[in-house]
């Protein structure tokens, strides 16, 4: 039986990218999904940058988001690629009984305790988990013709997060083709869009950035796809080549009849070309 869902927007989503957020809660309507905000929610501790700087601070904090889901009787169902390798991250660290121990005597202070009950969803998880339900609900089939991005936090750790292969991805591949769209075969080994270094070597960053680009310009693709708000965040407004992007949730959210005016489509700086209804 499945448990019913706290949703978990992350920061990006929520403060940079609303309308993404908008189109996962369409979709998430449609499928009739038991799931209500985290109350309590705060920052996972983003995992490049502050997790670095304080990696104990990072697992309580992440502890104390798994805590209040397990008080509610929910799992957690992220929407960014970064807050699902965190939360999944710091999950599977508190298995060690003496790390759990350390942990709760800090959130006691709060009074709150982890007991190792949630479970940690990504979307592109949970819809591959409801593939039936999921198709009979597009009633628009797109044709279009996407790139599969996953992005670094999808995949990597792949031990630990056991969502796709690292090597030949494939949940997005086959995600997007219930939509009708048409994929364009990508890089046995995903490229990394950069973002992750944008403030600490700009120049790589970009680089890096344009190297992820250069394989779906080259196949004439609508749009690239992706599941994590920070590569959304690099294709769309920092990229030079003009390839549009999509946001997994919009994809969705379309193929299941919303307009593009609902989910905010016109809020992308790269506009894409959307087939006629």
């Amino acid at each position: 039986m499945t448990r019913p869902l706290y949703l978990f927007s992350g920061c990006l989503i929520p403060t940079r990218l609303p309308f993404l957020e908008a189109a996962s809660r369409f979709v998430l309507e449609r499928m009739q999904a038991d799931c209500a905000d985290l109350p309590g929610a705060t920052c996972c501790v983003e995992p490049i940058g502050l997790r670095t700087m304080a990696r104990e601070t990072w697992l309580t904090s992440s502890a104390r988001l798994l805590a209040i889901a397990e008080e509610g009787g929910r799992d957690v169902l992220t929407l960014c690629n970064g807050c699902y390798m965190s939360l999944k991250e710091a999950r599977h660290m508190l298995e060690d009984d003496l790390v759990r121990e350390k942990v709760n005597k800090v959130l006691d202070g709060i009074g709150r305790e982890y007991r190792g009950e949630v479970q940690v969803h990504h979307l592109p998880g949970y819809l591959l988990e409801r593939e039936k339900e999921v198709r009979r609900l597009i009633t628009r089939p797109l044709g279009l013709r996407l790139a599969p991005h996953p992005g670094c936090h999808m995949l990597r750790p792949s031990e630990v997060l056991r969502l796709d292969r690292s090597f030949c991805p494939e949940v997005l591949d086959r995600i997007a083709s219930w939509t009708g769209a048409a994929v364009a075969t990508g890089p046995e080994w995903p490229a990394c869009c950069g973002g992750g270094l944008g403030g600490i070597d700009e120049g790589l960053s970009v680089k890096m950035l344009a190297d992820a680009v250069r394989g779906p310009q080259a196949s004439k693709v609508d749009a690239i796809l992706t599941p994590c708000p920070f590569c959304f965040v690099q294709f769309d407004i920092k990229q030079k080549e003009g390839v549009p992007v999509l946001y997994l949730a919009e994809l969705m959210a379309l193929a299941m009849g919303a307009s593009p005016e609902k989910i905010g489509l016109r809020y992308h700086r790269t506009k894409i070309a959307l087939p006629s209804p």
